[in-house]
């Protein structure tokens, strides 16, 4: 099994890097507008973010922590060569977004890359985490690894609240993105059964849901992105970023508005 997992993992790792390489800086810096369309009650928070929305309302500085499950390529410093060479990922277009429509909230997005780690393993390591960020929001995804390696669905779902429970005890708001979709890995590991569980969880525990997953599907099936493609448009990659950072932006600003300013 183990031996099965490392070449999905490996799998994976190639589609994102052959997304990477195909970007080119011209193209990045001249993609196309899309039309970031989805169906509401994938953008909907459903839940409020009441400390969020304190740290706005108050002015005070505000991180916003994002967890990511695979390993992306750092950007490099201004002034270095190949810098423009990679593409900008989703919380390059939350924090841009945030920073214009709260000047004075003294914005920040933060990114950590927690590759090839189950929820379990991520969890134990956020009380440590979170004390060294402090964030107001955390956005964790999570899910693709435990559906790759088999974890037991029961104790995915246990880890996945003890997470949420420890954001609340720091004092952080968190909204869960579900796994990403894609048609060229779907067939050699069952996602939907983690999706599925991760959403009850997030449910039970009173936070929002970006269901990532049904999304993804959503646009591949309306063929809004090609996400099949054997050789992918050089701007494909930034394209589906800059729509999930638009659609997380909808459900943060939800969560925030449609709430009782307060602590948890």
């Amino acid at each position: 099994m183990m031996r099965c997992a490392s070449r999905v993992v490996r799998i994976i790792g190639l589609s994102v890097m052959a997304a990477l390489i195909a970007a080119s800086p011209t193209l990045a810096r001249a993609a196309e507008t899309v039309a970031c369309t989805a169906p509401s009650e994938l953008t909907r928070a459903g839940f409020s973010l009441p400390l969020l929305a304190k740290s706005l309302k108050e002015k005070t500085p505000t991180t916003i922590l994002v967890l990511n499950s695979t390993a992306s390529v750092a950007k490099k410093r201004a002034g270095e060569a190949g810098a423009e060479a990679v593409p900008r990922s989703f919380p390059s277009f939350i924090e841009e977004t945030l920073k214009a429509r709260y000047p004075d909230g003294g914005i920040k997005v933060i990114t950590r890359n927690e590759p090839r780690r189950t929820a379990a393993a991520v969890a134990a390591a956020l009380p440590k985490l979170l004390h060294e960020v402090k964030p107001a929001l955390l956005i964790w995804q999570t899910g693709i690894y435990d559906a790759i390696y088999g974890a037991d669905a029961g104790d995915f779902s246990d880890a996945v609240t003890l997470g949420i429970d420890e954001a609340h005890a720091r004092g952080a708001d968190i909204i869960m993105v579900g796994p990403q979709f894609s048609p060229r890995t779907d067939f050699a590991f069952e996602v939907a059964p983690y999706n599925a569980t991760l959403r009850w969880a997030a449910r039970a525990a009173g936070v929002p849901f970006f269901d990532r997953y049904a999304l993804m599907r959503f646009w591949d099936e309306d063929r809004i992105f090609d996400l099949d493609a054997v050789r992918p448009e050089p701007s494909l990659y930034e394209n589906v970023h800059r729509c999930i950072g638009r659609l997380l932006i909808q459900m943060i600003g939800d969560g925030v508005d449609t709430k009782t300013v307060g602590s948890r």
